[in-house]
Parts: C-alpha cells; structure tokens; sequence
C-alpha cells in the first residue's frame, strides 16, 4: 500500500509544481481520438481535457496543460496541438494521475493498482479516490464508460431511432482490515459485511443524522470513523 500513501501525501496538496517533465515512453504512441459524432454523451471522465499532473515512480510529479481520461477505452492521455491528436501514456512509470473538474471546482485523484491489491476479482488500472480527510484510500472506485442502445429495451414494432449513449458504469470498493480491497455496491449489506466489527457503535453513528449508504460522502466519513475506533 506504499503507493497509495506517497501519491496521497502530494495530491491532498494544491498542484503547482514540476518536479520533473513527462517524456513519453515504453509503449506510449500517438493516437488520433475518434469522434463519436452519433454517439450522446462523451467517452471522458468529467471533462475532455483537464490541467492537472502525471505522477511519476510515485514520487516525480509532472504538471501538464491537458489530460484527459477515456473510460471507455480506459486508458490516459496527454493533448498535442491538434484537437483530435494525444499521446496514450503507457509506461510503468506512471503510477498515477490528477486534475482539477473547472466546472465543479473539485479535484479528481487517480491511483493505478494491479490485482494483488484486490479481493476475488482482478482488477487493475487506473481508480478514483474518494476523497476522505483521513488520507488512507478507504474508498475507491472504478469509473468506466460503456455503450448503451436505448433502442434495445424498446418494443420490436418501435422505430429504432434512439441513438447510442456513453453511461457510467461505477464500481466501488472499500479496504478492509487487511488492507485489501473489496468489491462493494453502495448498499448497506455490502458495506457493513467489510466493517463487521463495533457494530453497536456503527448503528449509533448511522442512526445520527440523515445518513444514506448510497451517498459516497457519508459512506465516506462512516469508513473513517470506522477506523478511527
């Protein structure tokens, strides 16, 4: 879990420096961007392009101008000058990513595991931190884009003109006890089958206030006070 701790450790920072600059490298190519032109919605994460920072051996932090993340593909890339033209970073060397939502405000931090860190699934790949004030990665998750045809789940005898549409396709997953992370849905079962302990003290804390076990925020703060006990 080192790589999680260190990237943490600067992304919970303002991004304003280079420590280094990014060459692409290792398998890293030149790629044109299809243009889904019949396709509602977008293949990216948040937005297309972002300013944010490529994390480097987990300790070289490369500031860039424009990234951007395909989750449909599920691969990073780095923006050269044509509007359709990017760099698909694949190298070992990077072990993470981050950049600022301007329409939110928010900031979005990235971690690339592989499947040692996760229970009875393989998975690997970039994830998402969820934010939490305690810095220990408690919840992540997967963000993927897939490929939805409304015209599917409609009447045969209906004319099939809905277009195809890019849809979230989120998977959660908590680090349990041993510092391994389990696949969750929002729900309160899943949740309270990886934090099995005090549960006197957890249906106090949910019964508090107006929690909900969908809300990634107090599942969140749940986590943390979990195990702050």
């Amino acid at each position: 879990m080192r790589k999680l701790v260190c990237i943490s450790l600067f992304l919970i920072g303002v991004i304003s420096y280079s420590q280094s600059p990014y060459s692409p490298i290792n398998g890293s190519q030149k790629v044109i961007i299809e243009n889904y032109t019949t396709v509602k919605g977008s293949e990216f994460i948040y937005n297309k392009w972002n300013k944010g920072v490529i994390v480097l051996y987990d300790s070289i932090f490369s500031v860039q101008e424009a990234i951007g993340y395909d989750a449909y593909k599920q691969r990073l890339l780095l923006k050269l000058k044509g509007e359709n033209e990017a760099i698909e970073i694949d190298d070992n060397s990077v072990t993470g990513f981050a950049f600022f939502d301007p329409n939110s405000g928010l900031k979005h931090d990235f971690v690339k595991l592989n499947s040692n860190n996760f229970e009875y699934v393989t998975q690997q790949g970039f994830f998402e931190i969820v934010y939490n004030l305690e810095n220990k990665n408690y919840l992540i998750k997967k963000v993927e884009k897939v490929l939805f045809d409304s015209n599917k789940s409609k009447s045969v005898e209906a004319i099939n003109n809905f277009p195809l549409e890019f849809r979230d396709k989120i998977t959660y997953f908590i680090k349990n006890e041993e510092g391994i992370y389990v696949e969750i849905r929002l729900r309160k079962k899943d949740i309270k089958a990886v934090l099995k302990h005090h549960t006197n003290l957890v249906n106090s804390y949910v019964s508090r206030g107006k929690f909900s076990f969908t809300n990634e925020n107090d599942v969140v703060n749940l986590i943390n006070y979990y195990y702050s006990l």
